[in-house]
């Protein structure tokens, strides 16, 4: 047996990837996820609909050339966090999966604040604070709401969870996947009782818990036949989707961190030891081994706003197009500046300086800079005073060198893309390996993360961001305010120069929650997405 597969459970597409046993990528294929929107910002999918997904996956993988499951000796995965469903007793569902993108419980903060105020919570959990993407408030909010529902409910899996149940008939879930719901004891990899109980969650609801890369024997033999797998293959656990591309990047060890710049931006560190945080937005799970934790923090302010931007263009430019554009504006955009709370905010009131001097290439100029001073923001606050050798970058924005550029000059720091786009998979995949015997994960690093380009810092062009974002690369330092001409008002087009733009293109109070680290179309190869929490 010669392969690896791993999937990638987005929230807008599925991915599955094969892998040989030197690290290279036979085949890959990315399927939309089932998502259905409804009332008061619901965001659902249907189990058994899920499943078919992965069948459909799995379906066309083996139809591409080089995708035969055959010699498959191991399935292994990352996925999102906080996406979660209700099973009876007989581990039939009673709930859709709620997507951690679900909006139903966001008017429930005061009972929010509460599990986040109980007593050493983020030293117990490695969570600042509970939000209304978590898990928690939701759960809530089906005990208040559903009570019958409630009432017939005896389990609680996570989406990774219940398609580990499938492949295996094992209720576990890996410790840094439950780890980023608030719920567990990331320090004993035990589910936390004071949150459990505020919750009226028995414990004998909940799957064990088990690190990343545990091999859970042999699939089963029905599972197996139904997708065309040998009997032989094994289910390995994989991890959480950004710790998976962080070690899918090489991000096992001290020296090297990772960016993720998708629908949310998001930086991570491994770190042996816990230790308190250089910022309160610091999330902290568990990593690889005992008495070892990954570091991550986020931002919306990201690849989301830059193609969400390109929608909203009369000319609905591409990723590609828009970078062209930028790269004809120099550096500082002509002193236009991205808002701090961008994406928040209506375009029209998104941008600090907009003159009739200004074009949407400006902007778009304005965005990739705007989201390079915002990873310098996140560095710091998960490094501090001591920033890594390097950083390497996933996403779809890593396909820029002119991005690239932008962030390595920003940061003054190294930046490195990696050969394997799909970094989460790559990382399930080397979980699963070393389970095999194939390597340890140092040796693997070494072996099959592969370094395809580099953008080393220029010092002058360091010191120009320097001066004019006015000695430094913090947003906060941008100064806010609306002018009186913004760029929804008479700017030309890109393509054809004409004046006169009466469309007020509106965006949504809170950013495109497509993948929790995804940016979409053309944009869908960040990790994971980075999901927030």
């Amino acid at each position: 047996m010669n392969k690896i597969l791993a999937l990638d459970l987005g929230t807008s597409y599925l991915k599955a990837a094969l892998f040989d046993r030197d690290g290279e990528p036979c085949a890959l294929t990315r399927i939309q996820m089932p998502v259905e929107d409804g009332p008061c910002g619901r965001r659902e999918m249907n189990p058994q609909r899920f499943f078919e997904t992965v069948k459909k996956a799995l379906a066309h993988l083996s139809q591409s050339e080089s995708g035969s499951l055959e010699d498959v000796a191991a399935v292994s995965m990352a996925s999102q966090s906080n996406s979660f469903l209700l099973l009876d007793r007989w581990n039939n569902p009673v709930t859709p999966v709620i997507l951690w993108t679900d909006e139903r419980a966001r008017d429930m903060t005061d009972a929010t604040h509460a599990l986040s105020r109980i007593p050493g919570f983020r030293r117990v959990t490695g969570v600042p604070a509970i939000g209304p993407e978590f898990m928690a408030p939701k759960l809530m909010w089906l005990r208040k709401n559903l009570p019958a529902t409630w009432g017939t409910a005896a389990r609680l899996s996570l989406l990774d969870d219940y398609l580990t149940w499938w492949f295996t008939g094992h209720h576990a879930t890996e410790a840094g996947t439950a780890g980023l719901t608030g719920v567990v004891d990331i320090h004993h990899l035990a589910w936390w009782h004071p949150v459990c109980e505020a919750l009226s969650v028995s414990h004998a609801w909940l799957p064990d818990i088990v690190r990343a890369g545990t091999d859970l024997g042999r699939l089963h033999p029905k599972v197996a036949a139904d997708l065309r797998l040998p009997r032989s293959c094994r289910f390995v656990i994989g991890c959480l989707d950004q710790y998976a591309g962080a070690i899918g990047l090489g991000c096992t060890g001290p020296g090297v961190g990772t960016e993720a710049t998708g629908t949310a931006l998001a930086t991570v560190r491994y770190t042996r030891g816990f230790r308190d945080p250089a910022s309160d937005s610091v999330f902290q799970g568990p990593g690889l081994e005992s008495d070892t934790y990954f570091e991550m923090v986020f931002s919306l302010i990201s690849a989301n706003l830059l193609e969400r931007y390109g929608r909203a263009l009369p000319d609905r430019l591409d990723f590609d197009a828009m970078i062209r554009a930028a790269e004809a504006v120099p550096p500082g955009a002509d002193g236009l500046r991205l808002r701090s709370d961008a994406p928040w905010v209506d375009w029209s009131e998104a941008f600090v300086g907009w003159s009739e001097r200004h074009s949407h290439a400006h902007a778009i100029r304005c965005i990739l800079e705007g989201t390079a001073r915002e990873l310098a923001r996140l560095v710091a606050a998960l490094w501090g005073a001591e920033p890594p050798a390097v950083i390497r970058s996933c996403g779809g924005a890593a396909r820029s060198d002119l991005w690239m550029q932008i962030k390595a000059d920003m940061l003054d720091m190294t930046f490195e893309v990696t050969k394997c786009a799909e970094a989460s998979c790559l990382g399930a995949a080397m979980l699963a390996a070393q389970a095999l015997g194939w390597g340890r994960l140092p040796d693997l690093v070494k072996t099959w993360v592969r370094i395809s380009r580099a953008f080393e810092p220029r010092p002058e062009m360091h010191k120009r961001y320097c001066e004019l974002f006015a000695g430094g690369t913090e947003p906060d330092r941008v100064t806010r305010g609306r002018t009186d001409v913004s760029p929804w008002s008479s700017v030309p087009s890109l393509h054809n120069g004409q004046r006169g733009l009466q469309c007020r293109m509106e965006m949504d109070k809170r950013a495109n929650p497509d993948t929790g680290g995804r940016a979409g179309a053309h944009l869908e190869d960040t990790p994971a997405d980075a999901r927030r929490a």
